[in-house]
């Protein structure tokens, strides 16, 4: 809104006033006129004509009521002028001053109730209007800064949801190598044994940094790779490792192709992280086998993870990788609807992508790319 300028109240005031006394002076004139004339005809008709203005009847009540004809235009000019100004600043107020008020009043319980979505308007031009401008230059102001903080507030929330989400999979994988050793326990060889040990800590020292990182940032899109070298035979052996862990009872068919023994330079954990969302994702609508198809393309590597359940439905397949989106249909409400949202994120951050169909035969299908070539503007 615009800043509104136009007459002072006073100047307004003084529109009013001057047809006010116009009207109560013509007023004034004829009320003295009405009641001069009153006088006379009364006083003809009741006082003889001799000159001396003696009554006819010695009757005081005619007397008296001359006497308050007399006095009457004193008592009566004074009222009109009265009448004349309430009605003027009666006037005045529903015209000038009663629109505004109102705007100002419902604005301020309004705020006081934190219901910001309106609109602070006044066709006024004087200083109450301007008032109104201010109220919602205000209620602007105050507005936008609520936004601001909503939206810290969203991101936050979910920042936390992620990070509560992504840790299952590591405290899973922990859980599963101490109910091995718990369920064999004194019947592991030592070499098992140091390769069980070797498993849990690789995951706890992904859990230290990836705890370190998530309390690094502000929100999900703050976060940074941490690229460095590593070779593809050992994100595959991590990747099948990972797989076998995860999916437990449920059947792993693990492909990987193109795999020469070549470095790479990418953030394996945030691989990692993808991976074990995406597994974790087809155990949840699988019948009974999960896939995975990893290869390196170009310069990419490509991750595809497919199961053999029912599939996306099509609402599905358009909002799948929207933040904490789930299926009206789905029978599963306990999961927060942050998986394929937080791998897309990821892969975006890693300067690939992530791809959500349907297979040929049935079944979801997602495939997560990750650029792998040094790039100094990731």
């Amino acid at each position: 809104m615009d800043k509104i300028e136009g007459k002072s109240i006073s100047a307004s005031l003084i529109k009013y006033l001057l047809p006010c006394m116009l009207i109560c002076m013509a007023g004034c004139y004829a009320i003295d006129i009405i009641m001069e004339y009153l006088y006379n005809w009364y006083a003809a008709s009741r006082f003889n004509n001799s000159g001396y203005y003696e009554l006819k009847i010695t009757d005081e009540r005619h007397y008296t009521l001359l006497c308050i004809i007399s006095a009457g235009k004193y008592i009566l000019i004074p009222l009109w002028s009265a009448l004349c100004l309430w009605s003027t600043f009666r006037i005045f107020y529903r015209r000038e001053l009663e629109a505004p008020i109102k705007e100002l009043q419902a604005a301020s319980d309004r705020i006081l109730s934190d219901d910001l979505d309106f609109k602070v308007e006044s066709s006024c031009t004087n200083e109450l209007g301007q008032l109104c401008v201010s109220f919602e230059e205000m209620r602007k102001n105050l507005y936008e800064s609520n936004y601001e903080l909503w939206k810290s507030l969203e991101e936050r929330k979910r920042l936390n949801s992620a990070f509560s989400h992504d840790l299952r999979t590591p405290i899973t994988v922990l859980k599963g190598c101490a109910d091995l050793v718990s369920q064999f326990s004194g019947r592991l060889s030592q070499e098992k044994q140091a390769e069980i040990l070797q498993k849990m800590s690789s995951q706890i020292s992904r859990l230290e940094h990836y705890t370190e990182k998530m309390n690094s940032v502000q929100k999900l899109e703050d976060i940074i790779p941490d690229e460095n070298t590593v070779l593809l035979s050992e994100i595959m052996c991590q990747l099948r490792e990972t797989g076998k862990l995860l999916c437990g009872d449920t059947d792993l068919v693990f492909e990987a192709e193109n795999v020469p023994d070549v470095t790479l330079y990418t953030d394996q954990e945030l691989i990692m992280q993808v991976f074990e969302n995406l597994v974790s994702n087809a155990l949840r609508y699988t019948a009974s086998c999960v896939s995975v198809k990893a290869e390196l393309l170009e310069g990419r590597l490509s991750i595809t993870v497919s199961d053999n359940g029912k599939g996306f439905s099509d609402e599905a397949l358009r909002k799948a990788w929207q933040p904490f989106y789930r299926d009206d249909k789905e029978e599963n409400k306990e999961h927060f609807g942050l998986g394929l949202y937080i791998c897309r994120l990821l892969c975006m951050k890693c300067g690939g992508q992530l791809t959500v169909k349907n297979g040929s035969d049935g079944g979801g299908m997602v495939t997560a790319e990750f650029s792998v070539k040094k790039c100094e503007s990731r």
